[in-house]
């Protein structure tokens, strides 16, 4: 049975540690995930710690939990047993919305598992990655659209072409009204841009705001990262103050990203045609003050990443 929240906000914190002993016997690796709902009152739960944000379905009609990304490889254990928390159910199906290690990696660790739903350039990326290695591989791949579970667990996969990777797809909990974005919302940051899985910066504005699109109605939005999305209602400046400062994202968080990821490769465009190499750039990125509170870890190597785009562009005349 699964064991229902109380009043309020619940928060089920799972420890299970995955030991690595040296010579001494000293204790090296402690891997801790978390668990919480997104409405008391529903079977949706996010999951952070140990890899990218995985989310998870009680899909009490079935008999079984849908889960949304499994962390890094090794993480499986501590992933299981934050589900076990709230649900003695099994994991019955995966969805992998990128072949990113931190989003695929876990899968290997659910071997009993009989779905694992994604884009089919994702599985293409996994195989290569994995050297003939089958363990978590997707069973079921997708084009464009997928759907799966009814009526309020209903769940609706989208592909709107390059990003992170070529692979990226949105999750959509209509009834929910939520929608985990992965790699293509990594949060608040500069996005990494894999070009050897077929990763797109130039592609990665048009990309998302096609998702933004897609996702009328939702008014809760999941990042790739980051520890807690809860729900936004409502609009105004003090309550979009508060909600930031929460980490509270939202369909408009997911429109502000693609227009911040459409002035990111347009400066650094102009960058580019001005000779600038891609180290000046990513070293003095000019965007506007409304992403002043955008991380940059990732602005080397994304620029240099853009850079070589543009680069292969003008060699092709593409």
């Amino acid at each position: 049975m699964r064991r229902r929240a109380g009043p309020g906000l619940f928060v089920a914190a799972c420890m299970l540690a995955a030991v690595v002993t040296t010579a001494g016997g000293r204790t090296q690796d402690e891997r801790v995930v978390e668990i919480d709902t997104l409405n008391v009152r529903d079977v949706l739960y996010h999951l952070w710690g140990g890899g990218a944000n995985t989310v998870a379905l009680i899909d009490e009609i079935n008999g079984g939990v849908v889960l949304v990304d499994t962390k890094r490889a090794g993480w499986g254990a501590a992933l299981r047993a934050a589900v076990e928390q709230v649900t003695d159910l099994p994991v019955t199906t995966i969805i992998t919305t990128t072949a990113s290690p931190d989003h695929a990696g876990g899968s290997a660790d659910f071997p009993a598992v009989p779905l694992i739903i994604a884009h089919e350039n994702t599985r293409a990326n996994l195989e290569r990655a994995g050297g003939g290695n089958a363990a978590g591989l997707p069973t079921t791949t997708f084009a464009d659209r997928y759907s799966l579970l009814e009526d309020l667990d209903r769940i609706e996969l989208y592909y709107f072409g390059p990003a992170h990777t070529d692979g990226d797809i949105v999750v959509v909990f209509p009834e929910k009204q939520t929608a985990y974005l992965g790699a293509l919302f990594p949060g608040k940051a500069i996005p990494a841009i894999d070009r050897a899985n077929g990763g797109s910066g130039l592609a990665f504005p048009e990309t998302l705001a096609q998702a933004a699109a897609a996702i009328d109605g939702v008014t809760r939005v999941i990042a790739g990262h980051g520890p807690r999305p809860f729900t936004y209602a409502g609009r105004g400046p003090r309550l979009d103050v508060e909600r930031r400062a929460a980490g509270r994202m939202s369909r408009e968080d997911v429109q502000e990203y693609a227009d911040f990821t459409r002035d990111l490769v347009a400066a650094v465009e102009a960058a580019f045609r001005a000779g600038r190499s891609a180290g000046e750039t990513a070293a003095d990125l000019q965007l506007p003050e409304r992403y002043a509170d955008y991380g940059r870890d990732n602005a080397q190597a994304t620029v240099a990443a853009i850079y070589a785009e543009l680069e292969q562009a003008a060699r092709t005349g593409r």
